[in-house]
């Protein structure tokens, strides 16, 4: 069989035109190789860009989850959660820092924070700007301990996160 084929070659390739042939069926497998390795690279790229959004939500999640635990596992003597006009829980802090005291509220898109004390009053955002809070939610779950639940939205991707936080020095107040 290979003999066979071995002098059919070789009569193929005195012929005329033959080596356009063989040209063609190259361009034609190099077109089809080109075109698969497109399509996967462009699906690893699709990955790629989904792991990365997924660990920038990560990153913005740990930063407030850890800003809020700081603040009400450590540093509040009562954490009182309510609601706002809209429906939407809010946290009231007063810390055992003389006269300081603190509000959570979603405005916006982003998680702020307010401080008060005797004589001044500021608000900071809690959030990485480029990432959206788009559900917040607050609930008591006995005097010392709260669950605190929210969504983060990037480039069309999000992620939701919940916490449960324990009050160290304090306790948990929820308004009917």
């Amino acid at each position: 069989m290979k003999e066979k084929f071995a002098v059919t070659w070789s009569g193929w390739k005195n012929e005329y035109g033959f080596l356009t042939a063989e040209l063609q069926l190259s361009l034609a497998a190099a077109a089809l190789l080109m075109v698969l390795l497109c399509s996967s690279s462009v699906t690893v790229l699709r990955n790629c860009q989904k792991i990365v959004l997924d660990i920038q939500l990560q990153d913005a999640a740990r930063y407030m989850l850890n800003a809020l635990e700081k603040d009400m596992g450590c540093d509040s003597l009562l954490i009182s959660i309510s609601k706002d006009y809209k429906g939407v829980d809010r946290i009231g802090c007063r810390t055992v820092f003389g006269g300081k005291s603190y509000l959570y509220t979603l405005e916006n898109g982003g998680l702020y924070k307010q401080t008060q004390t005797a004589g001044t009053k500021g608000k900071n955002p809690l959030y990485v700007p480029d990432c959206l809070v788009t559900e917040w939610h607050v609930r008591k779950i006995d005097d010392k301990a709260l669950q605190i639940e929210f969504t983060l939205q990037k480039n069309m991707r999000q992620k939701t996160f919940q916490r449960i936080f324990y009050c160290l020095n304090g306790q948990v107040t929820q308004d009917e």
